[in-house]
């Protein structure tokens, strides 16, 4: 019965989202009211716990929070001052007669490498593609899909950075030694040739049906294969692994380059501009368009490969660390290394280039005003859920230190155990759909095994799986959960000013997102069998 109720809030948001159109923000916070509820009536978590709980998760959730709030604030101001205007035009010369190839490079390989150095392509990506011609429903859904499978090397592959910590900090060892990045990251990438190739597939029929599938199914096996074998490369090398999104664009965009030689598709068609678009050339140089966003890779990079200055950015004083109660162990803000700060940052030197006319900046922050609340208070109050999730049955001792009274109690142990003893030897896949489920609700892969990281080490230990191998299902599962997240969805229709629309978006995706952890489940319950640790 616990366990029953435990999913009431996520059933209820679900309902509420996609029976009865509720925006993503407002089904969030009547999501907390009900989580925080049950917590307390069922779960033995008394109020104060779980508002400090719900702190902790607002502290958490502000690499994603801000990086949605900042990119706004740079996608409208790039909206008013032309620059996007003048990069949509030079876009739609991408691609522009082959349709499943433009498709498969902005979404997929273009939206990997943005969300692979920290930036957001369901922000940026949706109003370029509103510009090129398609619906406002496939431009929220194409980019919020594109980059799944390498959802993992997401924010300089910040996924497996925390597994690589958190199986450290629990003792984990392969042959006596700490796990390293790239051993973590092969778990991953043992989904990817065979997920990203579907997800291609899956975007051209979301898109266009079997007819448009036909016509695609070879860039999007390029696509597929070539973002997801390279990055099955990498982590054998175990070089880069940081930077596995942008090496996977890069090498598959050269693979789509040469395909098109081959076929005679260009790559830059500008037949297909009007005589509009050409008087949107005059007006910026293509560079100077383009400069937030280059000052953006500029500043993600140096901060993250100029080990000087990532350490004083990253570590000590600078790393920002709020504790909240007696043992907790704190949670970074690291604000001046995080991917939003640049942002801020690349947009105010952006407009010293770009140079807006007088009175810009009144309009575009009005207009940013209407943007930013409902996806900002979605990203924070779904990650409120699920930190009061985790903490559930926590209570400070005599000495304020937090212990778990009741494993039973706590819901994420209860969701994790319950599956465990439920599906047994299956685990694995019960675990994949538990990642969907968390995925939904934080809208991070990173956040999902975080969360579940330590119930999986038990839970397979107790049943001889590979426990690696257990985390990474779930991981895949929620990167997955990326196209049906309320808070990317949101994200991604404020950049289009169509709030709201996130609803249909989602009872058209889910089916899609379903049947792609359905697939990740069962390469995961196969490599938990023949993968030993």
């Amino acid at each position: 019965m616990d366990l029953l109720i435990s999913f009431i809030p996520v059933v209820v948001m679900i309902v509420a989202i996609v029976g009865f159109k509720m925006r993503g923000d407002i089904a969030g916070c009547i999501g907390w009211v009900l989580t925080v509820l049950i917590a307390f009536a069922i779960f033995n978590t008394s109020f104060e716990v779980s508002l400090l709980a719900t702190l902790k998760g607002a502290l958490a959730s502000m690499a994603i929070t801000g990086m949605g709030f900042f990119a706004l604030l740079q996608i409208t101001f790039m909206q008013e001052t032309g620059a996007l205007a003048r990069a949509i035009v030079a876009i739609k010369t991408l691609a522009a007669s082959n349709k499943p190839c433009q498709i498969m490079l902005l979404n997929v390989v273009m939206g990997t490498g943005l969300v692979s150095v920290g930036a957001t392509p369901a922000i940026i990506l949706p109003p370029i593609m509103l510009g090129l011609g398609y619906s406002i429903g496939m431009s929220i859904a194409l980019p919020c899909i594109g980059y799944d499978s390498l959802c993992t090397f997401a924010m300089l592959a910040a996924p497996v950075v925390a597994l690589t910590d958190i199986l450290t900090g629990a003792g984990f060892t392969v042959n006596g030694a700490a796990p390293t990045v790239a051993y973590c990251a092969q778990y991953f990438t043992n989904y990817l040739p065979f997920i990203t190739p579907c997800i291609a597939f899956s975007m051209l029929f979301m898109c266009g049906g079997a007819k448009l599938l036909k016509e695609g199914i070879v860039p999007a096996l390029i696509t597929g294969f070539g973002m997801g074998g390279t990055a099955w490369i990498i982590s054998r090398i175990g070089f880069g692994v940081v930077l596995t999104g942008v090496m996977s664009a890069a090498v598959t965009f050269c693979l789509m380059f040469v395909y098109m030689k081959i076929r005679k598709i260009p790559l830059v068609d500008r037949s297909h501009l009007s005589d509009e678009d050409k008087e949107v050339e005059k007006t910026m140089p293509l560079w100077k368009a383009l400069s937030p966003w280059a000052l953006l890779i500029f500043f993600c990079v140096i901060t993250n490969f100029v080990t000087p200055l990532y350490d004083l950015l990253y570590k000590g004083p600078l790393e920002m660390r709020i504790i909240l109660w007696n043992g907790d162990a704190g949670q970074p803000m690291r604000v001046f290394w995080q991917a939003y700060f640049w942002v801020l940052v690349s947009t105010l030197l952006g407009s010293i280039i770009i140079k807006p006319k007088k009175g810009a900046w009144g309009s575009i922050i009005k207009k940013w005003n209407k943007r930013w609340l409902p996806p900002t208070l979605s990203s924070i109050v779904y990650f409120c859920i699920a930190y009061v999730m985790m903490y559930s049955a926590y209570a400070p001792g005599a000495d304020g230190v937090w212990a778990m009274a009741d494993p039973s109690k706590n819901i994420i142990s209860l969701w994790a155990n319950s599956a465990a003893a439920a599906f047994g030897w299956f685990y694995p896949i019960a675990n994949g759909f538990l990642g969907l489920l968390a995925g939904f609700v934080t809208g991070s892969e990173a956040s999902t095994v975080a969360l579940f990281a330590k119930y999986n080490l038990i839970s397979a230990d107790l049943l001889g799986l590979n426990p690696v191998v257990v985390i990474a299902s779930g991981g895949v599962a929620a990167g997955l959960a990326s196209v049906v997240t309320p808070v990317k969805l949101q994200q991604a229709a404020a950049s289009l000013d169509a709030v709201g629309e996130e609803g249909a978006v989602l009872r058209t995706v889910l089916p899609y997102a379903v049947v792609l952890v359905t697939m990740s489940v069962i390469l995961s319950q196969v490599f938990a069998v023949t993968i030993s640790v």
